[in-house]
């Protein structure tokens, strides 16, 4: 879906059995429209319906936010596709439907939180993260690499010159990207830097976005290096004997 009014138009056409909701979309968030899908004056067909909300946020207090809309689960990104397995699982009803016991979301916040302060020495590069999302296939990790070695200068780039413009808004749809797409590649270090950039750029502290810009860029030329390495990995690996 384009945006949370989408999914909801959607929502009041077709009955759904569950809704993957990403918290952060243009227009109407992921929030706003969990508590109209949750409101009964809306015209959507199971106000009821499991939502599962999509987030790259780590602090307690943004869990705790998606839980007080109405959202009844959440699974944070990058996604894991066992997590996001075992949270379809929870949610998605079955044919011999019974009373089973489900986990609410709040419980898991204090382990989830433990888990995020744990990352507090984050790795340059999570190769083990990334190929674990990617079931393990080599060859699509690199090609995952490689893409987003192509593209990540770009958007620093186009960051830089919304900086320059006073663009708070490209400032923050931009650092909310690079946060992203570094959390999906196994760029923990290069995320967290991504990350603080995010929080500045919401609160329209520009100059606090380009003070990080540095970090950024030299996270970046970390994370190249280390991606860089593991790309080299299958150049050098011997031809199998014809």
């Amino acid at each position: 879906m384009a945006d949370g009014s989408e999914a909801i138009r959607s929502l009041e056409t077709f009955p759904y059995d569950l809704v993957l909701m990403d918290v952060q979309m243009p227009g109407v968030d992921g929030l706003e429209a969990t508590r109209r899908i949750r409101d009964p004056r809306s015209a959507v067909l199971h106000h009821r319906i499991p939502i599962i909300a999509m987030t790259a946020h780590a602090m307690q207090g943004d869990r705790e936010r998606c839980l007080e809309a109405g959202m009844d689960d959440y699974v944070t990104k990058p996604i894991s596709p066992q997590e996001l397995a075992e949270a379809l699982d929870r949610w998605l009803p079955r044919e011999d439907e019974t009373a089973r016991p489900r986990v609410p979301a709040a419980s898991r916040v204090a382990a989830a939180s433990a888990a995020s302060a744990a990352k507090a020495n984050a790795a340059v590069f999570d190769r083990s993260g990334l190929l674990a999302r990617l079931m393990d296939d080599q060859d699509l990790a690199r090609t995952v690499a490689e893409t987003f070695l192509d593209d990540m200068p770009k958007q620093v780039a186009a960051l830089r010159a919304c900086l320059a413009a006073g663009d708070a808004e490209g400032a923050l749809r931009l650092t909310h990207a690079v946060k992203g797409a570094s959390a999906n590649v196994g760029g923990e270090a290069l995320r967290v830097v991504a990350s603080d950039m995010e929080q500045a750029a919401q609160a329209g502290d520009l100059d606090g976005v380009a003070a990080r810009l540095p970090d950024l860029e030299s996270g970046l030329a970390r994370l190249g290096e280390a991606m860089n390495a593991f790309l080299g990995e299958k150049r050098r690996e011997p031809e199998d004997p014809a």
